[in-house]
């Protein structure tokens, strides 16, 4: 278990004659997050986003993001969700919890079940709910100072009007409990941050990112060599992708793009091969290395809007008939936008991440060689094979909730830069790109 990266996987299996009760107490709670009787998850003060899905299996998934460690969050949790969680959710689950458990035998139920995340992104590491929430109603108070001074200050005031807006805020930052000094980070975050150190810790993982890269090709041209002979022989080749019915796509629209935030849960199997284990591996390591110290805060391979993302593999209870066991690719995400744009920009700025990820599963878009313009077509440049293949594999998602639904990664950040630079001084030219993030 990582104790300090702000995330919780939990995975149970589900008890087949009770796979309807538990489905229908996760839609009461999905269908009316603020208001429904079985969780309050305004109290839930520290958790940034938190769900709950069926996965095929079937199991129960249960991810979170918030900003304390595991242990403190979980007891937390307990503590105001407890009988729901005994009485009404897990109660369905393979091992089942009992009513008379204790919250220590509940919290120590979901470690057991706990796993850990080999890629795991945080859009704004370091950022608090609290602090989200503080730096919002800084924006909301420069704002209605704006609206009540429309009109008083003439080109050229830029000055006098910071200035202003900085004693306004300070005098009612005590009642209204806003705190408006700039963090300081430590000497390690502002090191971190520079170019120059983010391209040298990058460089590190090229021994394992470079050969990681030339096996997942060579293997690619051993499989279409099989899969060339097998054709030879009459023998058919497995289909990119099959499709499914309307009701489960329609089903999956319900949970989309309607507001700022979306999610995204999404499952498949691995190919079968100790080899594809041992690469997906490696490349999660990679990946999960470079988006830890190498990408700029907020930015996932150069994409920016997503919170919070992680990838897990799934170990199944079932052998398959080799005697290895069978492996899925589990994948949560918070974004921004809609569905179509999200992947849109994926397959725009990280082909390369999600084909050396994704390549190693069930029915993702080849790779091909283009004789000319002679180039390697990577499976996610194709950019509609990998939308459907997304879909016959994304998972409804019973339960989501998000502390700021209508906060983007981009308010975020530029939150957090007008609330540190208020009290600042600042140059003209500064002030005027200050006041530019208020508009």
């Amino acid at each position: 278990m990582a104790m300090k990266r702000n995330a919780l996987t939990v995975l149970v299996p589900i008890q087949l004659e009770r796979f309807r009760s538990l489905e229908k107490v996760l839609e009461k709670i999905g269908h009316d997050i603020q208001h429904n009787p079985h969780l309050s998850f305004d109290e839930l003060k520290t958790t940034h986003f938190l769900r709950w899905v069926i996965i095929p299996g079937p199991m129960l998934a249960f991810e979170a993001n918030f900003d304390c460690t595991v242990e403190d969050f979980l007891r937390n949790f307990v503590r105001l969700a407890g009988c729901t969680l005994r009485e009404h959710i897990y109660c369905h689950c393979a091992p089942p919890l009992r009513a008379e458990d204790t919250d220590e035998a509940l919290v120590g139920y979901l470690l057991d079940h706990a796993l850990s995340e080999p890629l795991f992104f945080q859009g704004y590491p370091g950022m608090s709910v609290e602090s989200i929430d503080n730096d919002a109603r800084v924006r909301e108070h420069i704002q209605s100072y704006l609206d009540e001074a429309r009109g008083q200050y003439r080109p050229g005031g830029e000055h006098q009007l910071h200035a202003d807006i900085g004693r306004y805020l300070e005098a009612r930052a005590s009642a209204q409990q806003l705190t408006l000094d700039p963090e300081r980070p430590s000497w390690k975050k502002r090191l971190l941050r520079t170019s120059a150190m983010r391209v040298g810790l990058g460089v590190l993982a090229l021994p394992v990112a470079l050969p990681t890269g030339l096996a997942l090709l060579g293997l690619r041209f051993v499989e279409v060599a099989a899969n060339r002979l097998r054709g030879a022989r009459g023998g058919a080749t497995r289909p990119t992708y099959r499709l499914k019915g309307r009701e489960r796509r329609g089903r999956l629209l319900e949970r989309e793009d309607f507001q700022t935030q979306n999610q995204l849960t999404h499952l498949v199997d691995l190919k079968p091969g100790l080899s594809r284990l041992l690469l997906v591996k490696l490349a999660l390591w990679v990946w999960g290395y470079w988006a830890r110290y190498s990408f700029a805060e907020g930015r996932l391979g150069g994409i920016e809007g997503i919170h919070f993302a992680r990838w897990i593999l799934v170990r199944n209870e079932e052998p398959l008939e080799a005697g290895r066991a069978k492996h899925r690719l589990l994948f949560f995400s918070n974004y921004d936008g809609s569905w179509e744009d999200y992947l849109g920009t994926f397959v725009d700025r990280a082909s390369i991440g999600l084909t050396t990820i994704w390549c190693n599963t069930e029915g993702f878009p080849s790779m091909r060689l283009r004789v000319w313009p002679p180039r390697l077509e990577l499976g996610a440049d194709r950019e509609e094979e990998f939308k459907e293949w997304v879909r016959q594999h994304q998972v409804y998602t019973q339960v989501w909730f998000t502390r700021h639904p209508d906060l983007s990664v981009s308010n975020i950040y530029n939150n957090r830069n007008i609330r540190a630079k208020a009290k600042a001084r600042l140059s003209t030219e500064q002030v005027k790109e200050w006041l530019r993030w208020l508009s």
